[in-house]
């Protein structure tokens, strides 16, 4: 592990996921979702930041400057597997070269694993450092809006899942991206429901929220849609919701969202180093890929 400039970066403690958690918001949300957000869902997003650094101290690092957080890189190894969960810069900091150490700190920690992987925002200066350091970004799109409930059809082979379906999530998830999510899916299932499909055809799980699908990976298309189905019923209650992270090896999910009346948006890219796995039928979650 590189031993960044420490007048700059250096290690995350427990105390500066408050100021993580204000830089992420002001950069990736706007007002209107920040002014409606609620102290569970403020709580929920602190606690993933505090979920990680406990597990991977070594890959959470902040930069300061005169006593304040100015920058944050939040990441996680997983079976040989790194990714990045969280990548900001204050405003006010950027183009003073931050954003490079932190991302070499938070790299530093993935040395010796087969396969990398970020969910991009669309600012050009985040797309800019995850290629330079040599990410193949996959463009992608987020589908958007009320679901048609009318055209949702039966979903028989999907059930209700759990703790007790981590081993099969873990099976998929080693097909899919060479690494299961393991404390990462565990800790995603404190606040979210799971679907599972467990067939002799094939197998698979979703995560999902009221507000939309978190996480779905299969090893098959079939399933893959059956599970997406059996999400977006679980969705919604007459609200908007959203379906994120749709590169074009998932044409399944394009039919099935299309289908369910949702609208295509283009969104940041996800982005692959090394050899995770073909990465689909799979729809990965933002913060843990």
């Amino acid at each position: 592990m590189v031993s960044p400039n420490l007048a700059h970066v250096r290690p995350m403690r427990k105390d500066d996921v408050g100021a993580a958690y204000e830089m992420a918001s002001i950069a990736f949300a706007d007002s209107e979702e920040l002014a409606n957000r609620t102290p569970e869902e403020i709580e929920g997003r602190m606690s993933r930041y505090e979920n990680l650094l406990g597990h991977d101290p070594d890959g959470c690092w902040v930069a300061e400057d005169d006593g304040r957080v100015v920058g944050a890189a939040v990441s996680g190894v997983r079976e040989g597997l790194w990714v990045l969960s969280l990548f900001v810069v204050d405003e006010g900091n950027r183009g003073a070269g931050i954003g490079g150490e932190l991302m070499r700190a938070a790299l530093a920690y993935g040395e010796g694993c087969e396969a990398g992987m970020i969910a991009s925002s669309t600012h050009p200066a985040a797309m800019r450092s995850y290629a330079n350091a040599g990410f193949v970004l996959h463009p992608t799109f987020t589908a958007k809006g009320k679901v048609r409930r009318e055209n949702i059809p039966d979903t028989p082979k999907v059930r209700e899942g759990g703790k007790d379906d981590l081993a099969l999530a873990a099976d998929v998830d080693r097909q899919l991206r060479g690494a299961a999510h393991g404390v990462d899916l565990e800790f995603m299932l404190t606040r979210t429901k799971m679907l599972v499909a467990d067939g002799a055809r094939g197998r698979g799980y979703a995560v999902v929220q009221e507000d939309g699908v978190r996480l779905l990976g299969a090893t098959d298309r079939e399933t893959a849609s059956e599970l997406l189905w059996a999400s977006l019923a679980k969705t919604g209650s007459g609200g908007e919701i959203e379906v994120s992270w749709i590169t074009a090896s998932q044409d399944w999910a394009v039919r099935v969202v299309l289908d369910a009346g949702l609208d295509l948006h283009p969104d940041g890219p996800i982005c692959v180093k090394g050899t995770p796995g073909p990465l689909t039928p799979y729809l990965p979650s933002g913060p843990y890929l």
